[in-house]
């Protein structure tokens, strides 16, 4: 193999529970997190050199095929896991201890480096009008930000994120690449790895320099929060105070597994700040336990998958069937819904009580509190289905304190956190200019 010319990648990682969602050289990427071992090449690696619109199809959608060798083991990740039949490893099933002790959380980031280190060395011999060479090792510098949920990245006296980092920089990574059929070598050095705690930088980065659009829908949600006595903040200047300049806030950033809630005061994050070590996954997983307990004999709901399906199809508005087939098909299903959602209020209720409880405890441990944000995925049925921001927002007016409570809303919640972490690798590909 021949040696290539270094290359340079900025990459956030937002490495969730359900998705890794960030920017890897410049490009978007959103893929499931989840990976499986195997042992022979995948019946879609019989890529047909000859053709370039084949190799060109295959480059371009190279995530869907992520088959890749890390220290002499052998992985399908992302969606060639996902498709592949074969029993998966999540994240969750990954991080007993946590996601900075998973194998996912190199294995993942390491496969779509590696594959985005391809598209580019790819781009440029078809720039330079040469041949792409598979045998040329493909040597990339990463400059990385990504984030751990608070409870996990410790405190200042136990720090657990200097060990992650640690995980990326101590050595070079090779990773060998299949997926065209052909191995192609990739090392990756990373530069540095900034971690920071999940939920902390939203607020500071996202919401406080985030889109103007964004900031704007936000600055008309604080004006027309709903406070004690009925009064509303329906002063633009104030509202867009609390929106891009608050010293003293809360973020409670809920995720597919955790709830991490941090505490801001005078512009520093506060030690209070905690997670919740479960979140709608988890509540989704104790609702399918209760719904077979409850249905025993004859459900055709016989996987967790099934179920959650289900779920995601009750709470989205419903589509009118038109032939008589999908009438039958919807009166079926409505039956089903009505168990799946039973199932599931009886599973929400301890996490929102674990919230709130957290929430009050946290107000108490800042009396200059301004204002309360609340994102992440979970955030969408907590709030939609489970009206969350208006029970916090409930218990502060029952306390007569002018706090508001703003959802970022749909549009935005799942990406804050890839929102904060692409906004601080852009400041970092700035300064390194």
């Amino acid at each position: 193999m021949t040696q290539s010319q270094k290359n340079v990648m900025y990459v956030s990682n937002d490495l969730g529970y359900g998705d890794d969602k960030g920017k890897f050289g410049g490009v978007r990427i959103n893929q499931p997190t989840v990976f499986v071992r195997i042992y022979e090449s995948p019946s879609f690696e019989n890529v047909d050199w000859n053709s370039t619109d084949e190799l060109d199809a295959r480059v371009k959608s190279i995530f869907n095929y992520l088959d890749v060798s890390i220290k002499d083991k052998r992985y399908l990740t992302t969606v060639a896991a996902a498709n592949s039949l074969k029993t998966l490893t999540t994240l969750k099933d990954d991080a007993p201890t946590g996601k900075a002790h998973s194998d996912a959380a190199l294995i993942i980031p390491l496969s779509l480096i590696a594959g985005r280190a391809i598209q580019e060395a790819y781009a440029e011999a078809k720039k330079n009008e040469t041949e792409f060479d598979p045998d040329e090792v493909i040597t990339v510098n990463v400059y990385m930000t990504t984030a751990l949920p608070i409870t996990e990245a410790g405190t200042k006296d136990n720090d657990i994120r200097p060990e992650y980092k640690q995980r990326f920089m101590a050595h070079q990574h090779s990773v060998t690449v299949h997926s065209l059929g052909k191995d192609i070598q990739v090392n990756i050095k990373f530069k540095d790895a900034t971690i920071f705690k999940e939920g902390e930088i939203v607020v500071v980065m996202a919401i406080q320099h985030g889109p103007a659009d964004f900031q704007k829908k936000l600055i008309n949600k604080v004006k027309h929060v709903k406070l004690a006595d009925g009064l509303f903040l329906n002063d633009d200047a104030l509202a867009e105070g609390l929106v891009k300049d608050a010293d003293s806030f809360m973020g409670i950033d809920a995720g597919q597994h955790t709830v991490d809630i941090s505490l801001f005061n005078n512009g520093s994050v506060n030690d209070y700040s905690q997670s919740i070590n479960q979140s709608m996954g988890d509540v989704l997983d104790d609702a399918f336990n209760i719904y077979q307990q409850q249905n025993p004999n004859g459900t055709s709901l016989t996987t967790s998958k099934d179920f959650n399906d289900i779920w995601l199809r009750a709470i989205e508005p419903e589509k009118e069937a038109k032939s008589a087939k999908e009438r039958l098909a919807a009166i079926t299903e409505g039956m089903l819904k009505k168990d799946v959602i039973e199932a599931v209020d009886q599973s929400v209720e301890p996490l929102i009580n674990q919230i709130l409880t957290k929430v009050r405890y946290l107000i108490s441990k800042n009396p200059k509190l301004q204002i309360i944000f609340i994102f992440g995925g979970a955030s969408i049925p907590l709030i939609e289905q489970y009206h969350l921001d208006q029970r916090i927002q409930d218990e502060i007016n029952a306390k007569k304190i002018p706090i508001p409570v703003v959802w970022v809303g749909k549009e935005y919640a799942q990406n804050m956190n890839e929102m904060a972490l692409e906004l601080f690798s852009e400041m970092q590909k700035a300064r390194q200019k």
